[in-house]
């Protein structure tokens, strides 16, 4: 059952549109949250929000393009039209190029950068006023553990996502007194499109299948198989309900936890 009005929490995922921050999108409308789905593609995320809507839940689609610097202030500004002030944010949205270390060119750096550790920096500073007024808010990053130790035919990646986990670390000390809890949830390898893309991508040198770059990186998950959506989305929504202290949440283990 849905949350009261008053209280659920206004929370925006971004990615939401498919894989992984779909699948966190669901489980959190499941738990009663206000939802700002934000994604590229407009036409599937108003399906994605109609949906919701359907099932009793409260979504809003704001189609964005996160590498764009006005994308935060457009966000947070809509969500707060439609539901009040944000409390939540789950940054979801990135990009896993995979290629050596001598073909990863800087375009692929910045995007990196920029999905990654700038759009949950922007969209930090978007919300936190109104969180520091409030006393409490939670920004999560869903990061990985290529933000804990390195993977090869990722540097663009693993240089990303070590950014995001700093950032978030970083975050986490400086707003965790004003009462807003900071998380960068960390898997391994997870069954997603982005993964699969990774796949394909190391297929398309041509000294493997995809199958086999994909059985490759999931026996480099220390629970030796690919994580799933569904784990991912329900160590988010527990944490976002519990908000627990810590700040870098390993779930790459047998029993996932705090590493920091």
């Amino acid at each position: 059952m849905q949350n009261p009005a008053s209280t659920a929490e206004v929370t925006i995922v971004t990615g939401s549109s498919r894989g992984i921050g779909l699948a966190i999108a669901k489980a959190l409308a499941t738990a009663g949250h206000r939802l700002v789905l934000v994604a590229r593609d407009d036409t599937r995320l108003q399906a994605l929000a109609a949906d919701f809507t359907s099932q009793g839940h409260a979504a809003i689609a704001v189609a964005a393009d996160l590498r764009d610097e006005n994308a935060a202030t457009h966000i947070v500004a809509a969500a707060e039209r439609a539901f009040g002030p944000v409390t939540a944010v789950v940054n979801n949205a990135g990009t896993a190029p995979a290629d050596k270390v001598e073909n990863t060119t800087p375009a692929m750096l910045r995007e990196t950068f920029d999905l990654h550790v700038g759009a949950p920096l922007a969209l930090a500073r978007a919300c936190i006023p109104a969180m520091k007024r409030a006393g409490r808010g939670c920004l999560l990053q869903l990061a990985s553990t290529a933000g804990l130790r390195g993977y090869p035919f990722t540097s663009a990646y693993t240089a990303a996502k070590h950014g995001m986990v700093g950032l978030s670390r970083a975050l986490h000390a400086e707003l965790s007194p004003a009462g807003i809890q900071v998380y960068a949830v960390c898997p391994g390898f997870v069954d997603s499109d982005i993964t699969r893309g990774a796949a394909a991508a190391i297929a398309a040198r041509g000294k493997t299948t995809a199958d086999q770059a994909f059985a490759r990186m999931a026996a480099q998950n220390r629970i030796g198989r690919m994580h799933l959506p569904g784990e991912v989305a329900d160590a988010t929504a527990r944490l976002l309900r519990e908000r627990p202290t810590g700040c870098v949440y390993e779930l790459d283990r047998t029993e996932p936890a705090f590493v920091d």
